[in-house]
């Protein structure tokens, strides 16, 4: 028998729902996450199920390969419409998609239309072909292109000497590309987890109870059944199973999305935390028209990058609704049928927020003047660590301490550090001692004391690029 064709999903429509309740389908839509993640495609995938089992049925020498053929035809027809039709009598919805299924076919055919399967043999199964590509097909591809922005921006910026801050206080010099190196090496990490989880999701042909009591009526090997209808859709069958399959694979994605959508928020909240006006180390572009706020004209605000933080937080309610749909009492019972329908929400919502991180990241502004600015603010101070090293280094007994004093009084004085160490007594005797090199490092910090920054830098761009 021929390969099974490729799902073919339903159009999605440009226009967006203003009669919606989610904000996807309104003010977030995207016509691209849309054609993966609609109620239309969910019942695609189901119908592409249930022409599968027909497959397997005609493979089997259950029904014929004729009327095989015509399940699978009848599957690619129905509609959203027809099955929401049919639901209003069934009060089941998947009693509903093979009615809907029937609605295309000869009569000689209607007994072989879920012939075997139990509801959630359906739903699990389609679910977990929805999921895996909606991740290959959109999620991923997308966190990959604001992976290629990262690297493009590191490579820019590997040397360019950005002050570090730690618990919002300056620190010592790193460079701008080490900054951005940084969330690329997580974003890279992520990226492959999320590859091979969605290598890991699991269908099931098992039954009401998952001990295939209805297969081994008219099948000598029902996991052989099994194994060749989700063969046809490239997918395994979960080692274990009731009438469902176990939540656990979709909650470790859910949870790895969630990883996900915290690395673009960590992103955004330090591109805008750099974006603050007394700052201003980056911009997010301002487009022609624009407006920052409808009253104050001179405002540019870090909108994007506070929408993608925004958004996070919906990912992360959805990790917490999928973590208590973990229990289902004894092999099966309906209190996450409701709340897993809203799993959508998340590939969605991490889809979305790559899109939208990735467009403002590629066109950043950053200011390396004022980069440089910012790091002159502390007259060197920044050079507190090295100078305590290399007092230590040269015998002094309490180096952590002078050093700290000389610092403290040069940030009160406004005087740099090297000045008050120059002009202090103690400290005098052994700056004597320190080499050229070393004094360059307490003079000019942001040039002589950026350790391996950029070398660090080069080293991650490798690894991902």
């Amino acid at each position: 028998m021929s390969k099974l064709k490729p799902i073919v999903l339903p159009k999605v429509s440009d226009e967006r729902d203003y009669n919606a309740l989610d904000p996807l389908d309104s003010r977030y839509y995207d016509k691209e996450i849309a054609q993966y993640l609609s109620e239309r495609s969910r019942i695609a995938y189901q119908a592409y199920v249930e022409a599968a089992l027909a497959r397997t049925l005609a493979e089997y020498k259950i029904c014929s390969i004729k009327i095989a053929q015509q399940i699978e035809k009848a599957a690619g027809k129905i509609t959203a419409e027809e099955v929401y039709a049919a639901e209003l009598s069934t009060k089941h919805d998947i009693k509903a998609v093979g009615d809907a299924i029937k609605l295309h076919l000869a009569k000689e055919a209607h007994p072989f239309v879920h012939f075997g399967a139990t509801s959630y043999d359906i739903i699990a199964t389609a679910s977990a072909l929805q999921l895996r590509d909606t991740l290959q097909q959109i999620v991923i591809p997308r966190l990959k292109t604001l992976l290629r922005t990262l690297i493009e921006m590191s490579e820019t910026y590997a040397e360019t000497t950005q002050i570090g801050r730690t618990h919002g206080q300056h620190a010592v010099p790193i460079t701008f590309g080490y900054t951005i190196a940084v969330y690329m090496s997580r974003l890279g990490e992520n990226i492959q987890a999320l590859e091979d989880l969605s290598g890991m999701l699991y269908g099931k042909f098992s039954g009401a109870v998952g001990s295939y009591n209805a297969l081994s009526v008219f099948i000598d090997d029902p996991m052989a059944f099994e194994s060749s209808l989700l063969r046809l859709l490239d997918l395994k069958p979960a080692p274990y199973s009731t009438q469902i399959v176990p939540a656990e694979q979709t909650v470790r994605i859910i949870a790895e999305l969630t990883i996900s959508a915290g690395i673009m928020a960590n992103i955004s909240h330090d591109m805008r935390h750099l974006q603050r006006t007394e700052i201003a180390e980056v911009r997010e572009r301002f487009e022609p028209g624009q407006t920052g706020s409808s009253t104050m004209a001179h405002k540019r605000n870090p909108w994007n990058f506070e929408n993608v933080i925004s958004m996070s937080k919906q990912v992360i309610a959805q990790t917490v609704n999928a973590n208590l749909n973990l229990s289902s009492e004894h092999q099966r019972d309906l209190t996450d049928s409701a709340s897993s329908r809203f799993y959508p929400i998340v590939p969605a919502t991490v889809a979305s927020m790559a899109e939208r991180l990735n467009r403002i990241m590629s066109k950043l502004e950053v200011d390396e003047a004022n980069m440089r600015r910012n790091l002159g603010l502390t007259e060197g101070a920044i050079a507190a660590e090295p100078l305590y090293l290399l007092l230590a280094k040269y015998g002094h007994t309490e180096a952590h301490e002078k050093s700290k004093s000389l610092a403290h009084m040069a940030l009160e004085q406004g005087k740099s550090l090297a000045e008050v160490a120059a002009n202090d007594a103690e400290a005098r005797k052994y700056w004597a001692k320190f080499t050229a090199e070393e004094q360059r490092i307490i003079t000019q910090p942001e040039r002589y004391y950026t350790g391996l920054a950029v070398k660090k830098t080069r080293q991650i761009i490798k690894t991902w690029k």
